[in-house]
Order: C-alpha cells, then sequence, then structure tokens
C-alpha cells in the first residue's frame, strides 16, 4: 500500500467524508422529492373519495325510503305504518353510518398535511421514526375506506391508495 504523510491523509480522509455527506444529502432530497409526489397523489385519490360519500348515502336513503313505501302501500295501516316507517328510518341511519367515510377521509387528509410539512422543513432528528407512524395511520385509515366501501369506485381509490402508501412505507426504510 501506498504511504501518505498524515496531512494528506487526514485531507484526504476530510475530503471524502464531505463528498460522502453531499451525497447523502442529495439522496435524502431525491427521497423527500419522491415521498411529497406519492403524499399529492394519495390527496387526489382523497378528493376523488370525498363526493362519493354523500352521493352513497343518499342513494342508500332512496332505496330504503322506497322499499318501505311500497311495504306501506300494501296495506300496513295506522300502527303499522308508522312502526314499518321507523324501521325504515332505523335501518337507513344503521347503514348510512356504517358507509360514511368522511372522518376517515378527513384524518386520511390531516395525515398527509402532516407528511408534507416533515418533509418541507424536516426537524434535526426523528423523522423517519415520524414518518413511519404517519404512514402507519394512512395505511389504517385507507384500510377502513376500503372495508366500509359500498361502491365499486370508493374500493378502487382505496386499494391505489394502499399501493402508493405501500410504496412510501418502503421509502421510509430508507431513511435515518
Amino acid at each position: 500500500a501506498m504511504e501518505l504523510p498524515s496531512s494528506s491523509l487526514i485531507a484526504w480522509v476530510k475530503k471524502t467524508l464531505k463528498q460522502l455527506n453531499e451525497a447523502r444529502q442529495r439522496e435524502g432530497e431525491k427521497l423527500a422529492i419522491a415521498l411529497l409526489e406519492r403524499t399529492r397523489e394519495l390527496k387526489r385519490l382523497s378528493q376523488q373519495a370525498q363526493p362519493l360519500v354523500p352521493q352513497l348515502v343518499e342513494s342508500q336513503r332512496q332505496k330504503f325510503l322506497e322499499r318501505w313505501n311500497e311495504a306501506l302501500q300494501l296495506g300496513a295501516s295506522g300502527v303499522a305504518a308508522t312502526n314499518a316507517q321507523e324501521r325504515a328510518l332505523a335501518e337507513a341511519t344503521a347503514f348510512a353510518l356504517r358507509i360514511d367515510v368522511a372522518e376517515e377521509i378527513t384524518r386520511l387528509q390531516a395525515h398527509l398535511h402532516e407528511i408534507e410539512r416533515l418533509l418541507q422543513s424536516p426537524p434535526a432528528e426523528g423523522v423517519g421514526k415520524r414518518l413511519d407512524f404517519l404512514i402507519q395511520e394512512l395505511h389504517r385509515e385507507a384500510n377502513t375506506l376500503g372495508s366500509k366501501s359500498a361502491v365499486l369506485e370508493m374500493t378502487r381509490i382505496s386499494v391505489d391508495m394502499k399501493v402508493l402508501i405501500e410504496q412510501m412505507r418502503e421509502q421510509v426504510q430508507n431513511l435515518e
């Protein structure tokens, strides 16, 4: 091996470390850009999901009302008619609560906003851990969205979200 005078060796080590740090910095910036792109894509998907919610709830309510109006016309009268109507509304309400994913969408958007904030002005340390936690939360909301879904379009949005979230999770594993 070639013998380097100590001052040259120190200079070489410093230069190498500087280059290494610069490379890591560039890598970190590329990663942040990739994560922000996926965050934007998830925001777009959550905006697509939003208008589906009231539409789902309303169409279900209409179906129940039609069904019970038919039942009422088949001869139910007085107390029986009132009971049938109350049952119809209770059933419609229970179903509407089950398919109303507005809360999940709101939480999803809050997590996405927090991820953007973290990536744009990262704290000195612990950014990886925080991102990891937020991505777990995103995954939970996207799962609930899928399991509550009563319409194909919402299921598709949920699946697309889960794919993006999984890609983000893999990228964050590479972050310190």
